[in-house]
């Protein structure tokens, strides 16, 4: 994932209960929906008001690191804002919570 350092987010698409972060190459979907940090620490989860259009004013922000934790893997952008899929158990919808595809084409379960 460290591959999306220094690239902008491209576009974001919102498939029925899913999202898709696309970076011109490699692909972040989160299966378990991510909540959104503003560079204010205000926090937005899905289906709260403003979450989507927070998610899409991100693009054209470049990824300024990437945090894999036990609990989470966050993207933070340059500007202060962050983009975090929780692993936690409880949190799962599904067999996994992301998958991320590198632009060689491999893939990254979590």
């Amino acid at each position: 994932m460290h591959e999306l350092i220094d690239r902008p987010l491209a576009s974001v698409e919102f498939v029925r209960d899913y999202i898709q972060l696309h970076f011109d190459g490699p692909t972040l979907t989160a299966y378990t929906p991510p909540t959104f940090r503003s560079a204010s620490s205000e926090v937005l989860a899905w289906a709260q008001a403003g979450y989507r259009d927070a998610l899409c004013d991100l693009i054209g922000s470049v990824v300024h690191c990437i945090e894999v934790q036990p609990d989470a893997v966050c993207l933070k952008f340059e500007g202060g804002s962050a983009v975090c899929v929780s692993l936690r158990d409880d949190d799962y919808r599904g067999p996994e919570a992301l998958q991320f595809l590198t632009e060689a084409g491999q893939t990254w379960v979590a």
